[in-house]
């Protein structure tokens, strides 16, 4: 009986192995959604705009601390190389006295406060707040556009794998083609020259699977690039064509687009970022009222060798009267940079306009392409099974039987293109309206 438990324990423990060993060396499934989310969780230009936020995050950290008060301790020993002494003359006698000891020792605290600046710290907040929200804006974008691309990346690779898969039933065709005319030349129905041609015929398409097979290579390094992840050869891409019609309203989503991208939000921020910058700029010519509290602790402490305190409190108004129009400059510039930003916002809102445009407009007509090529392929198939039959039976010239295959392989070529720009178009309609960020 303990021998029974024993096997039966042992036999428990091979069988958790096993199964821990299998999901240890389990392919990887590389889903759409999978690959997005590799793309967010490793990519390179998304961690920088990320480092970004972190930064600018701390600037404006830095300009609210300009609100607050300053704290500074000083401390100092001098070491003489004699007394300070002094001399008195009574009569012919002179008499000298020492005004204190060799050794100094000093340490201060001074606190400051700005009490008014002219709004020039507010102002300086309220950028840094802007910029803040500006970065993130920025983030926003890099993650909207790397979505697309990788979108893109994927459907590529989708488009070359089933490209492989045309090239290879090409291949398979003019195959069969191959060997039934060497039958048929056995038998005298054919001659060497159409033995020769269906040889050509399938080196060609052999030659266009090794490029089709070059081109899935690259679709797969292409999607790597943006996963920074390398993918190995065991991965396996699980995935096909959303063939789902998409109905979408051409002012709507103009609307959206305006309203959501974040590069139009991002020059909504700039341009109040250049009105601040305007009021900073004028700011920097006005005076600034400032309190400050020192506090000292000093030996010798009125030239006696004993330590003492004393402190004092300060407003200081400082009112610049000339600066050699350099103010003047740098309100200038804050007003042509203002007038850049609302330029280039125009310029962007067209783009925009533009960019949704074409999506919609690639959709509708790849959409069309589809629904043509879908009945094509069906109909291009029967007929090539239908002439591989007339050819076998001899009714039918080798270059009539090369015709349907060739139909074929381009209506199937076609279908798929249609298929991956329709997609595209769809991936990159929702990249316009910023639906990524």
């Amino acid at each position: 009986m303990t021998a029974h438990r024993l096997c039966w324990k042992l036999g428990i423990v091979a069988f958790a192995l096993q199964v821990l060993i299998g999901v240890a060396f389990a392919e990887e499934i590389l889903t759409l959604e999978r690959c997005i989310n590799l793309a967010l969780a490793n990519n390179q230009d998304l961690k920088i705009a990320q480092k970004r936020i972190i930064e600018s995050k701390g600037k404006k950290q830095e300009a609210f601390g300009n609100f607050l008060p300053t704290l500074s301790a000083s401390g100092s020993y001098t070491r003489l190389k004699e007394s300070p002494k002094m001399s008195v003359s009574f009569g012919v006698y002179e008499e000298t006295f020492e005004l204190g000891p060799e050794d100094l020792y000093s340490t201060q605290l001074t606190l400051r406060q700005p009490l008014f600046a002219w709004w020039k710290i507010y102002h300086g907040d309220k950028q840094a707040r802007l910029n803040y929200r500006l970065v993130n804006e920025e983030y926003k974008q890099v993650k909207n556009n790397l979505i697309f691309e990788v979108k893109r990346a994927f459907y590529n690779l989708l488009l070359a794998r089933q490209f492989v898969i045309i090239a290879e039933e090409a291949v398979d065709v003019t195959d069969s083609h191959y060997k039934t005319a060497r039958a048929l030349y056995k038998e005298g129905r054919v001659s060497d020259y159409d033995v020769s041609r269906a040889k050509v015929q399938l080196v060609n398409n052999q030659t266009k699977l090794i490029k089709a097979k070059n081109n899935l290579k690259l679709a797969r390094e292409e999607l790597s690039f943006l996963l920074n992840t390398k993918l190995e050869e065991d991965w396996k891409v699980k995935g096909d064509f959303p063939r789902e019609k998409r109905e979408v309203s051409l002012e709507d989503t103009l609307g959206k687009a305006l309203r959501e991208r974040s590069e139009i939000r991002q020059l909504m921020i700039q341009e109040e970022v250049g009105k601040v910058s305007i009021k900073l700029a004028r700011a920097e010519n006005r005076p600034n009222l400032d309190f400050l509290a020192n506090y000292e602790y000093t030996n010798p402490f009125y030239n006696r060798e004993e330590w003492g305190e004393s402190w004092n409190v300060i407003l200081s108004l400082n009112f610049p009267l000339f600066s050699g129009l350099s103010n003047l400059g740098r309100v200038k510039q804050a007003k042509a940079g203002l007038e850049q930003v609302k330029i280039l916002r125009s310029q962007v809102e067209q783009r925009i306009k533009l960019e949704v445009r074409k999506a919609i407009f690639d959709m509708e007509e790849a959409r069309e392409r589809i629904e043509a090529q879908k009945e094509n392929v069906e109909l291009a198939r029967a007929n090539l099974k239908i002439a591989e039959e007339r050819y076998r039976l001899g009714l039918m010239s080798e270059i009539e039987l090369r015709d349907a295959q060739l139909s074929l392989t381009q209506a199937e070529t076609d279908y798929f293109q249609a298929l991956y720009d329709y997609n595209v178009a769809s991936a990159f309609l929702d990249r316009a309206i910023g639906k990524y960020q």
